[in-house]
C-alpha cells in the first residue's frame, strides 16, 4: 500500500470523527495564527518605530530648560559646542502660531533655526518646491509637507512667492497683546514623517526673525547638540548633567528608541509564550484524539493486521492523521495569523496614537500607521513546528495501535 493511500485511509478516518478532529485543528489553528499574528506585528511595529525616530539623526540630542531655573543664551550654545565629541550645536526658539492664507488658518508649530543645518538633524530631510530660508531673510518662511496643505487636502495651502499671515497673543497682566507679522514663503518640504519632532506639521524661519517676533530678548527654547556618533550621547549627556546638573532635559532619541524596543521585545516574548503553551495543549489534544480513535478502533486495527498490515503500515496510518491535524491547522492557522496580524496592527496603531486639539478642525498628532512584516523563513518555521509537534504528539497513539495483538484486538468487544 502508498503512502497516498494510506493518506487517502487516514483523511477518511478523521472524517468520521469530523466534530473531534476539528476541535483538535481548532487548538493548532489558535496556537499558530498567534504567533504568526504576534511575528507580523512585532516586526511591523520594529520597522515603525526604527522609521519614525529615522526622521532624527540618532547622533541627536535635545536639550531644554527643566522650569525657569536655567535660561539657554549663546553662551550655552558656545560652552556646549566646545565639550568634548560634540560636532555641532544649533539653537532653536518655537512656538505654536495660528498662520493664515487664501482665507483659511491652520495652527503650527513656527520654530526658528539656522536651516541650513536643517539636514544634519533630520537626515531624511529635503526640498519639495523652492529653497531653505537664508539666515539673513527675516520675512522668509518654509513649510513642512502637511501643513504646506488645506485641511482637507484638496488644494494647496500655500504656494511659493506667497505672503502668509502670523499671529500670537501674549497676556501682559490681565490684558491681552496680540503681534502680527506676515512672511514670504521660500519653500515646502517633501513629506519626512512625523517621529519625535513633527517636522511635517511645522514651519520654519530664522532665528533672528523668530527673535525678533516672539521677543525672547536673545534666549533660546532649546538647543539640538549634534555628536561626533551615536555612540558618544551617553558621555556628552554626563557631560551637560555634570555642568549643568539638574537644570537642563535631555532627550536622546536613540536611547528612546531602544528603551520602546526593549518594551516591545519583552512583551511580545511574553505574549509568545502563551502562544507556544496553546500549542502544547493542542498537542494534548492531538494525543487525546488520537488516543480515543485508537480505543474505538481495536477491532479494525485487528482486522488490518488480519490482512496483512504490518507495525510500521499501522504506525504510518495512525501518525499521518497526526500529521493532517498539524497540517492542516497549521495552513489555515498561519492564513488566520496574517489576518489578524493586519487587525492587531491597527488596534496598535489606533490605540497609541496621540492627538492634541490645538483648533477647530484640525489637530496634531503623529502618524501611527503600523504594517505588518512578515518573514517567510518564520512563516515556514511556524508552519514546520506546527507539524512537527502534531507528530511527536501522535506518534505515542500511533505506536500503541502498532503494537497491538491482532487476534486479542479482534476478540475486543
Amino acid at each position: 500500500m502508498n503512502f497516498l493511500h494510506l493518506f487517502s485511509v487516514s483523511f477518511e478516518a478523521l472524517k468520521e470523527r469530523r466534530l473531534r478532529a476539528g476541535l483538535t485543528i481548532l487548538m493548532v489553528v489558535m496556537g499558530a495564527s498567534l504567533i504568526v499574528a504576534l511575528d507580523g506585528t512585532g516586526n511591523g511595529f520594529t520597522d515603525f518605530i526604527n522609521d519614525q525616530f529615522s526622521s532624527l539623526g540618532a547622533n541627536v540630542l535635545i536639550l531644554q530648560p527643566r522650569g525657569h531655573s536655567i535660561e539657554v543664551d549663546k553662551a550655552m550654545v558656545d560652552a556646549i559646542s566646545k565639550l568634548s565629541g560634540v560636532k555641532d550645536t544649533v539653537p532653536y526658539i518655537q512656538q505654536i502660531v495660528p498662520i493664515t492664507s487664501k482665507g483659511e488658518t491652520q495652527t503650527t508649530i513656527m520654530v526658528g533655526v539656522d536651516q541650513s543645518k536643517l539636514p544634519l538633524l533630520f537626515p531624511t530631510v529635503s526640498l519639495d518646491a523652492g529653497q531653505f530660508v537664508a539666515s539673513t531673510d527675516n520675512i522668509g518662511i518654509l513649510f513642512g509637507s502637511e501643513i504646506a496643505q488645506t485641511s482637507s487636502g484638496a488644494e494647496a495651502f500655500v504656494n511659493l512667492g506667497q505672503t502668509v499671515g502670523a499671529v500670537y497673543q501674549v497676556y501682559e497682566g490681565e490684558r491681552p497683546v496680540t503681534f502680527r507679522r506676515s512672511f514670504n514663503v521660500r519653500g515646502i518640504l517633501k513629506t519626512v514623517g512625523s517621529g519625535v519632532v513633527p517636522v511635517d506639521q511645522m514651519a520654519f524661519i530664522t532665528i533672528s526673525a523668530a527673535n525678533s517676533f516672539f521677543e525672547r530678548g536673545g534666549y533660546y527654547d532649546g538647543i539640538y547638540v549634534i555628536t561626533e556618533g551615536s555612540e558618544l550621547n551617553k558621555q556628552i549627556q554626563q557631560q551637560i548633567r555634570n555642568r549643568y546638573s539638574g537644570d537642563l532635559t535631555i532627550i536622546s532619541p536613540q536611547a528612546i528608541a531602544d528603551a520602546i524596543d526593549q518594551i516591545r521585545s519583552g512583551v511580545y516574548f511574553f505574549i509568545s509564550i502563551v502562544a507556544y503553551v496553546s500549542l502544547l495543549v493542542a498537542s494534548v489534544g492531538i494525543i487525546t484524539t488520537l488516543h480515543t480513535s485508537m480505543i474505538e478502533r481495536i477491532k479494525e486495527i485487528g482486522l488490518l493486521k488480519a490482512l496483512g498490515f504490518n507495525n510500521h503500515l499501522v504506525l504510518t496510518l495512525f501518525l499521518e492523521e497526526a500529521i493532517i491535524i498539524g497540517a492542516l491547522g497549521a495552513t489555515i492557522g498561519v492564513a488566520s495569523g496574517m489576518g489578524l496580524s493586519f487587525a492587531m496592527s491597527f488596534l496598535v496603531g489606533k490605540a497609541l496614537r496621540p492627538a492634541s486639539p490645538v483648533q477647530a478642525g484640525r489637530s496634531f498628532s503623529f502618524s501611527l500607521e503600523i504594517s505588518p512584516v512578515f518573514s517567510p523563513t518564520n512563516l515556514v518555521s511556524t508552519w514546520l513546528i506546527c507539524v512537527v509537534l502534531s507528530m511527536i504528539a501522535g506518534f505515542y497513539p500511533a505506536w500503541r495501535a502498532s503494537r497491538m495483538d491482532p487476534v486479542v484486538a479482534l476478540r475486543h468487544e
